[in-house]
C-alpha cells in the first residue's frame, strides 16, 4: 500500500495557454464558506477548478448524515463526472472556506478537449490519480487499525497540503476532528483521543487553523501493517 501520495495540482501541470483557455471558455465565482457548489443527484453539468481555497466533498449515509470523504485543494477539479459526461452528481461539494472556482460546462468542456489533445490527456491523469487514491483508501480501510489510519491520513494530507517549515511539515488547513473520523471510518472521539496520544508522543503539533507533523518517520512507524491471516481491528 501507498501512503501519502500527493495527487496532481491539474493547473500546475497545465501550459500558460491552456490556462488561459480554460478561463477563456469559464467562469470564475467567488464561493464563501460552507457555500454549496452542487448537490448529490444534480445534472453533472460542469466540471470545477480550485483557484482559491478548498472544497469539501460529500456523500450522505443510511441514516441521512453528510459524510466528508474527500477534499479539492486548490489547483485540483472536483465535479469530474463532467469529464465523463455521466449525467448526475455522486458527491455533493461544498466550499471548506472562501474561495474561487473555474467552472467550465460539459459542452465548452467537450468541444474543447476535441481540440486539445494535451490537455485531454493532462485532465484524464488527473482523473485516474483521484481514482488511484480512493482505491488506496479502501485497501487501508480493509487492512489498517484506526491508528494506522489515522496516521496514513495525516502524512496524505501533510503531503498533499504541506508546507516545509523550522518545526516540520505545516498543514495550513484546518480539519475538524469529525472531518478526519469521516476520512478514516471512526468516530470523533476516537480521533481525539489518538490525535492526543500523538501530541504527547512529540509527532504532531495543533496550532489556530493547522497543525504540524514533527516526526514524519514516527508517523510512518504508526502504520501498522497486519501479518497475513491477523485479524483487523473493527472501525469505532
Amino acid at each position: 500500500m501507498r501512503f501519502g501520495q500527493r495527487p496532481m495540482a491539474v493547473l500546475k501541470s497545465l501550459t500558460l495557454s491552456q490556462v488561459d483557455e480554460l478561463r477563456a471558455i469559464g467562469k470564475v465565482r467567488s464561493y464563501r464558506k460552507n457555500e454549496a457548489v452542487y448537490e448529490l443527484g444534480q445534472p453533472a453539468d460542469a466540471l470545477h477548478l480550485v483557484l482559491r481555497g478548498r472544497v469539501r466533498l460529500r456523500d450522505r449515509n443510511w441514516d441521512g448524515r453528510d459524510i466528508t470523504v474527500g477534499f479539492a485543494a486548490e489547483g485540483e477539479a472536483c465535479g469530474l463526472e463532467a469529464l465523463a459526461e455521466m449525467p448526475r452528481r455522486v458527491l455533493s461539494a461544498t466550499a471548506a472556506e472562501n474561495g474561487e472556482l473555474l467552472s467550465i460546462d460539459t459542452e465548452s468542456l467537450r468541444d474543447l478537449l476535441i481540440r486539445d489533445a494535451a490537455l485531454t490527456r493532462h485532465l484524464l491523469r488527473h482523473s485516474a490519480e483521484v481514482m488511484t487514491h480512493m482505491e488506496e483508501r479502501i485497501k487501508m480501510l480493509a487492512f489498517l487499525d484506526v491508528p494506522s489510519r489515522l496516521a496514513s491520513t495525516i502524512l496524505w494530507l501533510a503531503d498533499r497540503c504541506g508546507v516545509q517549515s523550522e518545526r516540520g511539515v505545516e498543514v495550513p488547513y484546518w480539519f475538524t476532528h469529525q472531518e478526519m473520523a469521516d476520512l478514516i471510518g471512526s468516530t470523533r472521539e476516537t480521533v481525539t483521543t489518538i490525535l492526543a496520544d500523538f501530541k504527547r508522543q512529540d509527532l504532531i503539533d495543533s496550532r489556530s487553523h493547522h497543525f504540524v507533523v514533527l516526526n514524519r518517520r514516527a508517523v510512518t512507524d504508526r502504520i501498522r501493517l497486519p501479518q497475513f491471516g491477523e485479524p483487523v481491528e473493527k472501525s469505532v
